[in-house]
């Protein structure tokens, strides 16, 4: 009896995931590149900020969530720093050890492409998700009360320059509970004292099948 209970659980969570992925292929049927006129303003608009767009895939992020699931096995929650069209955020909202998803992305057309999948999901676990169109330095993640050792983060780093990375690493330091995991794809400065790597995996990118990710704890 307990099988078969779990047998209809995996397949249930299998049917959500697929369904997830389905419909998000439907809506993105690959990386979704911004149009050459779009990014053309986009360049001008946002000329500060490194706004070069690619995607972790299904399977990486899968890849990385089991990963950390054995050394934080309470893991609940899931933050995507460049959320971009909310692919991630939406796919892991619809796994149930994760209760709440946040996204946060500065270009705007890309926060509203994600606000378009939530609304086209229609489903009970994308209320589960959040979208955020900010400048990370304008978040203030000390206001969601997150809970220690049950936050995972990932920050798609690549195309940062290390001081703009060693700010948010500082930010994060400040806001997010000790225990809280963030995986990137650029080491940070090893003078930040408060960061544990962890480990380095091989995660699949949409620009490479093989990258780097970088695992820190917040200490």
């Amino acid at each position: 009896m307990a099988y078969k209970t779990q047998r209809r659980r995996k397949i249930k969570q299998m049917t959500r995931k697929n369904f997830v992925k389905k419909l998000t292929e439907k809506l993105y049927p690959s990386c979704k590149h911004d149009e050459d006129t779009q990014k053309q303003q986009n360049r001008e608009k946002y000329a500060e900020h490194k706004i070069t767009y690619g995607e972790m895939e299904y399977e990486g992020i899968d890849r990385l969530l089991a990963y950390v699931s054995k050394i934080r096995p309470n893991i609940d929650t899931f933050i995507d720093i460049g959320s971009g069209r909310g692919k991630l955020c939406m796919y892991m909202a619809s796994k149930p050890q994760i209760k709440r998803t946040l996204g946060i992305e500065l270009v705007e057309s890309r926060h509203e492409d994600a606000m378009h999948l939530k609304r086209e999901l229609k489903s009970d676990f994308a209320d589960k998700a959040e979208f955020i169109n900010s400048d990370i330095f304008d978040v203030d993640f000390a206001a969601y009360d997150f809970e220690k050792n049950q936050v995972l983060i990932w920050f798609s780093n690549l195309c940062f320059d290390s001081k703009i990375t060693n700010d948010i690493f500082e930010k994060l330091k400040q806001e997010l509970p000790v225990g809280t995991i963030i995986g990137c794809s650029n080491t940070i400065d090893q003078n930040i004292k408060t960061f544990t790597l962890l480990d380095t995996i091989k995660i699949p990118m949409s620009w490479h099948k093989d990258s780097n990710v970088y695992v820190y704890n917040i200490n």
